[in-house]
């Protein structure tokens, strides 16, 4: 006998079975090629990616520029920036001045397009290293030497006046001098020569005195007093043992005995015509009496000499 409802189950599982395959059909469709869409509808464009613009800043290198070293500042300066470089400058020595445009170049140290120079004063000598004291040359002993040789070694240390001046009062640096002896210098020897420092060297034709402002000859020294004449002291006891035998004799006698020490100084009249005060011969280059300007007298040493204005004074010269 047939059971009712048996037969149906074939056709339920193949029902399930097509309805599976189409519901993995429509979601494939769905996916790949948007089935159901009904096909009208445009594809969706893709949006366009940002365009990026990279800019790159090249800058140029300075044309070569030779050595600026002993320029001044001015100078390579100007150099430097028809070159393209830019410029600074700095005091080379252990100061922090500001270079003038007259400075001189001693170091220079250059960037990519830039340049830095160290520089000192018109005239100093460059530091060993930048930045370093500026190391002056000090000034050399030339004492003993002749004119030519401490000329030549002064004018290493610096470029100022060298003045020559005589040793002696009484002697006269003129004419051709370089064969000359230096006694005295300044500055001293091992003196620190800072720029162009001035130079006095006192000469002698010979023989230096042991400090200046002696005579050469003593005898022209204003306060030089001459030894006695010889004799003169023989002369004066003669006329004196003459006037006290003679006071009996005539009054000519003494009188002139009277003319005799009457001259100012005795028996030196002898010798010297006109004597100072203290009964002294004068000598040349001492001061004489407004009394006596335009007489003539013998010096003590023999000669001839004249009383004649000099300036402000009076003075006896030959």
């Amino acid at each position: 006998m047939n059971r009712p409802g048996r037969p149906q189950a074939p056709v339920r599982v193949a029902r399930k079975a097509w309805l599976k395959g189409v519901g993995a059909g429509v979601l494939i469709c769905a996916l790949v090629t948007g089935c159901g869409s009904g096909g009208d509808e445009k594809p969706v464009a893709a949006k366009p990616r940002p365009t990026v613009t990279v800019t790159a800043t090249v800058t140029a290198t300075p044309a070569l520029l030779e050595s600026q070293v002993d320029s001044t500042v001015a100078d390579a300066t100007g150099a430097a920036e028809e070159h393209g470089y830019r410029v600074a400058a700095h005091d080379a020595s252990e100061k922090d001045a500001s270079p003038a445009d007259d400075w001189k170049v001693c170091f220079e140290k250059y960037g990519r397009d830039s340049v830095d120079f160290g520089a000192v004063a018109s005239g100093a000598p460059c530091p060993k290293v930048d930045g370093r004291p500026i190391p002056w040359p000090a000034m050399p002993g030339v004492v003993g030497r002749t004119y030519s040789a401490a000329a030549t070694a002064v004018g290493g240390v610096t470029k100022g006046e060298i003045s020559v001046k005589a040793s002696y009062k009484d002697e006269r640096v003129a004419g051709e001098h370089d064969d000359w002896k230096v006694c005295f210098q300044s500055p001293v020897a091992g003196t620190k020569v800072v720029g162009d420092r001035d130079v006095t060297l006192w000469l002698t034709k010979s023989g230096c005195p042991s400090a200046t402002g002696t005579y050469k000859d003593k005898t022209n020294d204003p306060n030089y007093t001459p030894p006695v004449a010889a004799g003169s002291g023989g002369s004066s006891s003669s006329s004196s043992s003459s006037s006290s035998s003679g006071s009996s004799g005539s009054s000519g006698g003494s009188s002139s005995s009277s003319s005799s020490s009457g001259g100012g100084g005795g028996s030196a009249g002898t010798t010297c015509e006109i004597v100072s005060n203290a009964g002294n011969c004068y000598n040349a280059g001492q001061f004489c009496r407004n009394a006596d300007v335009g007489s003539s007298t013998h010096a003590g040493n023999g000669r001839l000499i004249y009383c004649r204005s000099d300036g402000s004074r009076n003075r006896w010269n030959y």
